[in-house]
């Protein structure tokens, strides 16, 4: 029985853009992991089961129909003290599917962008240094309504997929990664 809030780290939410295999999901259970052998609390989710239809803008747009799902992943951001937001890469940019689910979730009533620290982690398949997508996913969320943005890291694919399960050369980033969701502040919850 825990009888102290103390007894319970935060709750963090590994949102990963990717689908079901890949280095998305490989980086989402490598964290996932950490975070729990570090007493959080971790709820993982990835955004292929959050479908959303495109977004219109402009007259005759489709913002007046909120999806479901663009409720759902504005009450995960409610319900946590931190969130890890996993997104690839696309032309030196985010993904679609992920800006999408930033301007969707941004019209849910409540601002729910507007709580938890986002720490955000890249993939990309370049060998240099590609910030340009952790740059515009900062400057989206930013808009989107979200104050704080504690880091941005860079993952390659190559070396998610060489590190397999493990952490490999990646254990330094993941280290890092998991020190900033930690120091998320338990709030108080609705329960």
């Amino acid at each position: 029985m825990l009888s102290v809030l103390a007894d319970i780290g935060p709750k963090i939410l590994v949102l990963s853009a990717g689908g079901a295999s890949g280095a998305g999901p490989t980086l989402a259970r490598i964290v996932s992991r950490s975070l729990a052998n570090a007493d959080a609390d971790v709820t993982h989710i990835a955004l292929a089961d959050y479908p959303m239809p495109l977004l219109a803008s402009g007259p005759g747009g489709n913002a007046s129909v909120l999806p479901d799902n663009a409720r759902k992943i504005a009450r995960h951001l409610a319900m946590h003290d931190g969130v890890l937001l996993i997104s690839g890469e696309v032309n030196a940019s985010l993904p679609a599917a992920v800006k999408n689910m930033i301007d969707w979730v941004s019209l849910v009533p409540g601002a729910p962008w507007n709580g938890p620290p986002v720490v955000l982690a890249t993939l990309t398949g370049k060998t240099g240094g590609q910030t340009a997508v952790g740059d515009h996913l900062r400057t989206v969320l930013e808009a989107a309504g979200v104050r704080d943005i504690p880091g941005t890291f860079v993952f390659r694919t190559a070396e998610l997929e060489a590190a397999g399960e493990g952490e490999g050369m990646v254990s330094i980033r993941i280290r890092a990664v998991t020190d900033m969701l930690l120091r998320a502040i338990p709030r108080q919850l609705p329960v």
